[in-house]
């Protein structure tokens, strides 16, 4: 998965509101470098990866720097794991990770600590999914629009994410972050489309109904808000702002369990 990094920074403005023009003086100030943790866990057999590296300054062009020397473990039931450098600012272990589970995280990058906890839930499965040609309106163009259904668990909150490739190419621009909860559909079998996204007849879309906790959802759900001009999770500000984090000692990024179903259609094809 593409890494995903939003850089801290502050502007303050002060607004003086009278009957005549007034100049706005801007101060933009750059923020200390904070660290970057992002981790997946998907469910079954796979190498669990985490990436750490810090952020920059708002104007700074230059690459982020990884970390390569932190000590990583992985915590579930009873068993510990190290998690091991592969360098460039990565780490990769295999683990099989199992539904109904919860798992800690424990970083260390030069003895500051930080940590994070997520659960592995039971995937919700993809009824169906079709493609449909519609005509424009608004913001959406004519073309071919992909849905799917499936039926929501009706015993609890439940929160999901969507993710699509497109002809074997995963698509992962800020359109494409489809993220929701069943606040309106709990319990029944609502459908979803992939956003404003027009395919082609022939185009082959692959999609995944991932199936994630509240802190995961949190953090692309603001990630969602920032992208959108809503300055972050407060809203209403225009400046940068960063996704909330289930990372202790002031981290940004996620530890996310991924558990997901996947269904696949060409489209306008029946």
């Amino acid at each position: 998965m593409k890494s995903i990094q939003l850089i801290v920074s502050v502007i303050v403005i002060a607004f003086l509101v009278t009957a005549c023009e007034k100049v706005i003086d801007v101060d933009l100030k750059d923020a200390a470098p904070r660290i970057v943790i992002e981790a997946v866990l998907m469910e079954g057999e796979n190498d669990f990866e985490v990436k750490i590296s810090k952020t920059a300054p708002y104007f700074d062009n230059s690459p982020s720097e990884k970390i390569d020397n932190a000590s990583i473990t992985l915590k579930y039931n009873d068993q510990t794991i190290d998690v091991p450098s592969k360098g460039n600012g990565s780490y990769s272990v295999p683990v099989n990770a199992v539904i109904n589970t919860e798992y800690h995280l424990e970083v260390n990058v030069d003895n500051e600590v930080y940590n994070a906890s997520t659960t592995m839930l039971d995937k919700v499965a993809i009824d169906t999914i079709y493609s449909e040609y519609e005509e424009g309106f608004g913001p959406r163009e004519s073309g071919y629009y992909v849905y799917i259904k499936y039926t929501d668990p009706g015993d609890v909150e439940n929160f999901y994410r969507l993710t699509h490739d497109l002809n074997g190419e995963y698509q992962n621009t800020e359109n494409d972050l489809r993220v929701f909860n069943d606040l309106r559909n709990n319990g029944n079998q609502p459908k979803t489309s992939l956003g404003f996204k027009v395919f082609e007849i022939g185009d082959v879309v692959d999609v995944k109904l991932i199936h994630f906790d509240e802190p995961s959802y949190d953090y692309f759900n603001s990630l969602n808000d920032i992208i959108g001009g809503g300055g972050g999770p407060s809203g209403g500000s225009a400046a940068p702002g960063n996704p909330l984090s289930n990372w202790s000692n002031n981290a940004l990024g996620y530890f996310s369990a991924y558990n997901y179903d996947s269904a696949s259609i060409t489209v306008g094809v029946e």
